[in-house]
């Protein structure tokens, strides 16, 4: 997955660059620090602290607000994020995590039918074994037991 520079962390949530370094800072917002001193953001943590709001011309145009663009990659054969790439990811990370929920849930109940089975299959054995014990024994063995 992907990560955000400054620039575009700051263009998707509508703030300033100085408020996400703000948040960065008090811990509010985690990012990962690099060796020239800018910071590389996750989608997923933005998200989870900012509303990520996806810009088209017509919305941008719309409310009259000032675009910002974002800061270009620093390297070159670094794919640029998207809006739409990271409203996508964001998505996509909401869905695995139900599905990792439901898969959860499964488990348990297999789990549970597991635990039913066995002690069913426990009773009917105990059951088989009482019929053996009650049954009459034979003349020959009663006779040359």
């Amino acid at each position: 997955m992907g990560t955000l520079t400054l620039g575009q962390a700051a263009r998707l949530t509508r703030t300033s660059k100085t408020t996400l370094t703000r948040a960065i800072k008090s811990g509010r917002l985690s990012a990962e620090r690099r060796d020239d001193g800018s910071y590389r953001i996750d989608p997923a943590e933005l998200s989870r602290v900012f509303e990520i709001s996806v810009e088209t011309p017509v919305t941008g145009s719309a409310t009259g607000s000032v675009v910002h663009r974002a800061t270009p990659p620093r390297d070159p054969n670094e794919t640029p994020v998207t809006p739409e790439t990271v409203a996508r990811l964001a998505a996509l990370d909401a869905e695995v995590a139900g599905l990792r929920e439901l898969l959860r849930r499964a488990d348990r109940q297999a789990d549970d039918l597991r635990a039913e089975r066995d002690q069913w299959r426990e009773t009917a054995q105990g059951a088989q074994r009482l019929l053996a014990d009650q049954r009459p024994r034979s003349w020959w063995r009663r006779t040359f037991g």
